[in-house]
C-alpha cells in the first residue's frame, strides 16, 4: 500500500511539473514584419509558441486608455500578450529548482508583451495561429482582462520586470497569482472567454486545447 501511495505522489508531482513546463515559451524567434493586410476593428489572434499561447490585438483598434503604458514596448501595429510564472517564464535556462518551486505552491506571475510591426502571420511564420472576429463590446472586455493582468503604478504605467524574448518585447509584473489550477493555458482560455468565445477553462490543460477552443470560435490559419 505504501508503495502505491509513493507512486501516486510521484505521478501527481510529474503532472504538476508538466503543467508548469507547458507554460514555457521555447522558441524566441520573431521574424521581421511586413505590412499587414487590412483587418476590421475586432480581429484577435491566438498564437501557439511551443506549449504556450499568446493573444494578439491590433493596438489602434483598442478602446483609448484600455491598456497601461508599456515602457520599452514600441507603439506598433499589434501587441501580443502572454502570461506565466514570474521566475520560470522569463528565465532563459531555468533549473529544476526553479521548476519545482513554481510547481509546488502558489507564486507570482509576469506578463510578456511583444510589439509586432507587421502582420501577425508574418511575424510568427512557424507558429500555429487562430484568427477570431469579435464585436466591439467583446474587444473591450478582452482589453479589460489584459489590463487586469498588468500590475500598474499610480500613474497607470506597467511595472517592468525583466527583458523580453525579442528586441521589441518586455516582461512586466502581474498582480495575479500563479498555481497549478491557474496556469498560463487557463489564463489564455479565460482571455478567450472575455472575448466572447465560450470555453471550459478547467479543460484547458494544454496549449493544444486552447487553440482548439479558439478554432471553435474562429478560423485556424495554420
Amino acid at each position: 500500500m505504501l508503495r502505491w501511495k509513493r507512486l501516486a505522489a510521484i505521478l501527481s508531482l510529474l503532472y504538476v511539473v508538466v503543467l508548469l513546463a507547458s507554460c514555457r515559451m521555447p522558441e524566441p524567434v520573431l521574424a521581421p514584419g511586413r505590412p499587414a493586410m487590412a483587418v476590421d476593428s475586432s480581429t484577435v489572434y491566438v498564437i501557439r509558441h511551443g506549449w504556450h499561447a499568446g493573444i494578439a490585438v491590433r493596438r489602434d483598434h483598442l478602446p483609448a486608455g484600455s491598456l497601461p503604458e508599456l515602457e520599452g514596448v514600441p507603439e506598433t501595429r499589434y501587441l501580443e500578450v502572454g502570461w506565466g510564472e514570474k521566475h520560470y517564464y522569463p528565465h532563459p535556462d531555468p533549473g529544476v529548482g526553479t521548476l519545482l518551486r513554481a510547481a509546488l505552491w502558489p507564486t507570482g506571475s509576469v506578463v510578456h508583451a511583444v510589439s509586432v510591426s507587421g502582420s501577425v502571420e508574418d511575424a510568427f511564420p512557424r507558429q500555429s495561429i487562430v484568427r477570431l472576429q469579435v464585436g466591439s463590446e467583446d474587444l473591450a472586455r478582452l482589453a479589460a482582462y489584459l489590463r487586469a493582468s498588468f500590475a500598474t503604478d499610480e500613474e497607470g504605467r506597467a511595472e517592468p520586470a525583466a527583458p523580453g524574448y525579442y528586441p521589441d518585447s518586455r516582461f512586466f509584473a502581474s498582480p495575479l497569482r500563479y498555481h497549478v489550477f491557474q496556469n498560463c493555458n487557463h489564463w489564455a482560455s479565460e482571455a478567450l472567454e472575455a472575448a466572447g468565445c465560450s470555453t471550459a477553462r478547467w479543460t484547458a490543460l494544454t496549449v493544444g486545447r486552447v487553440l482548439s477552443q479558439a478554432a471553435d470560435c474562429g478560423t485556424r490559419l495554420r
